[in-house]
């Protein structure tokens, strides 16, 4: 008996579809490339942080400086940006500020964020009285002004119980412990509605734990607003040191905070303005340049903006 020819099977293509996470990301850094304030604001942030990078190794003269020309020198070919009233170089201490800066900003997001992610993933996953017990507790803090708790913080561990010197580490914790309650609201949000999606019902049923539904599931699928709650901090804090150094309550002379610079130069500023508008200007342009790529990241990981 003759055996039957073996029927040939028909080509199949094997098609892959992009990850929802990567296709996101993709699609979003197409749209802050067309945001032309997110990318100016993208290439002042680099320059200071390239500022701040240098600072640490050199600066034209060192920061604490003083009587390397006459006070109140206007802007010079050896001073580009001039003399204070102590005779130091501004250009050398705004350098030295922007350093201070990149640190007050990112170590404060960094903080609250260590804060606020990890409570706001249990309030919204386990809900229940996981989830009236921490959003009680956040009421509570959103209740209390968070300038006055950061004063109090900063009194108490400098200069009452000398605890920490006063410094940028005080200012890191007064800022965190007054503002992780927004990303902890909006981590609890997210989790809320991510929990009940289908994938980690389908993780859940596959037999994961919850360690692994939240941060292997949950928790890489909110790190879009995540970033841009973290941004959007990074300014705030920047603010908060400059404001606290203004009123003297932040860093101690001579360190070259921006803020400390224009409360130094403020009684000058009928005859030499310049000791007032460097530091203004650097801090203005650092505050728009994160609110402008925080905006951008913002307007990028929304879904409703793609398209």
């Amino acid at each position: 008996m003759a055996q039957a020819a073996p029927v040939a099977q028909p080509d199949v293509e094997l098609t892959y579809e992009m990850p929802e996470q990567a296709t996101l990301l993709t699609d979003a850094w197409r749209r802050i490339r067309r945001n032309r304030l997110a990318l100016v604001g993208g290439a002042i942030i680099l320059v200071l942080f390239a500022t701040a990078l240098i600072s640490i190794v050199w600066t034209p003269y060192p920061t604490w400086l003083q009587a390397v020309g006459p006070t109140y020198q206007p802007p010079s070919p050896a001073h580009p940006l001039g003399l204070d009233q102590a005779g130091r170089d501004i250009l050398s201490r705004i350098m030295g500020g922007a350093l201070i800066t990149v640190q007050v900003g990112v170590g404060s997001a960094i903080i609250v964020s260590l804060i606020g992610i990890p409570l706001g993933l249990l309030a919204g996953f386990y809900r229940g009285s996981v989830d009236t017990v921490i959003s009680f507790f956040i009421n509570i803090w959103y209740g209390i002004p968070d300038l006055l708790v950061a004063l109090i913080l900063v009194f108490v561990l400098s200069d009452a119980l000398h605890l920490i010197p006063r410094g940028i580490l005080v200012i890191i914790i007064a800022f965190s412990l007054t503002r992780w309650m927004d990303v902890a609201r909006l981590v609890r949000g997210q989790s809320l509605a991510l929990r009940e999606r289908e994938f980690v019902e389908a993780a859940r049923m596959s037999g994961a734990r919850d360690f692994g539904l939240v941060f292997r599931h949950i928790f890489p699928n909110a790190l879009g607003p995540i970033i841009v709650q973290a941004t959007f901090a990074i300014p705030a804090a920047v603010l908060f040191e400059a404001f606290l150094s203004f009123l003297g309550l932040g860093l101690p002379s001579p360190t070259p905070s921006w803020g400390a610079m224009a409360a130094d130069g403020y009684h000058g500023m009928d005859f030499a303005p310049h000791i007032v508008l460097a530091p203004t200007i650097a801090l203005s342009l650092t505050l728009m340049a994160f609110n402008w790529v925080g905006d951008g990241l913002r307007d990028a990981f929304d879904p409703r903006m793609r398209r």
